[in-house]
């Protein structure tokens, strides 16, 4: 498990160096975690309607963005996510009413316009790896974005993705969605 965590942290600090000549961003974001609708859907068990935002579990994100070409940008996430993974996900009780999700998970964004649009689009997709509740799994991210624009210095996204889960054993797939703050740092070149 170690080894594999500092495989990928090797992997980010090469690519993030790679790519030092392009526009950058940090950010603080607030999710939501609906693992209900995606079992509904597939079970077809109940109306195919969202989950009410009362019935999905909280988490918290920093990111790193990075433009790597045109209308391409690279992001990096860290999310804290606070499900109970045993009991939904895996079927087993556990007398902890709130386990802790740590994930960490990179994705290629492409927009629909310039970078200084006011307004944009975007699709990503990635990969993410995570411990939850002491299991390690891992998920394919997918989905769409919208990108606010203040001054080319200040972004707000919202985001909303279908989370592909490869460790079906710890964790279901799932709906994960975003909104949050990013700002610019350092000079645009």
């Amino acid at each position: 498990m170690k080894q594999k965590i500092t495989l990928l942290f090797s992997f980010a600090v090469i690519a993030f160096g790679a790519m030092a000549q392009h526009s950058q961003g940090i950010g603080v974001h607030l999710n939501t975690l609906d693992v209900n609708t995606p079992m509904v859907w597939k079970n077809n068990s109940g109306p195919k309607t969202l989950t009410g935002l009362g019935q999905q579990d909280l988490g918290f994100s920093l990111s790193y963005w990075r433009n790597v070409y045109k209308q391409v940008d690279f992001s990096g996430k860290v999310n804290l996510m606070f499900h109970d993974y045993s009991a939904i996900d895996r079927n087993v009780y556990t007398y902890k009413n709130n386990q802790l999700g740590v994930e960490i998970e990179g994705a290629a964004n492409a927009y629909a316009f310039k970078e200084t649009n006011k307004y944009n689009a975007f699709i990503s997709a990635g990969l993410g790896f995570g411990s939850y509740s002491n299991k390690f799994g891992a998920y394919v991210p997918a989905g769409l974005g919208l990108q606010a624009n203040f001054n080319n210095d200040t972004y707000i996204k919202l985001q909303s993705e279908y989370r592909f889960s490869l460790t079906t054993k710890t964790e279901s797939n799932s709906l994960f969605y975003s909104i949050g703050l990013v700002q610019s740092i350092g000079k645009k070149k």
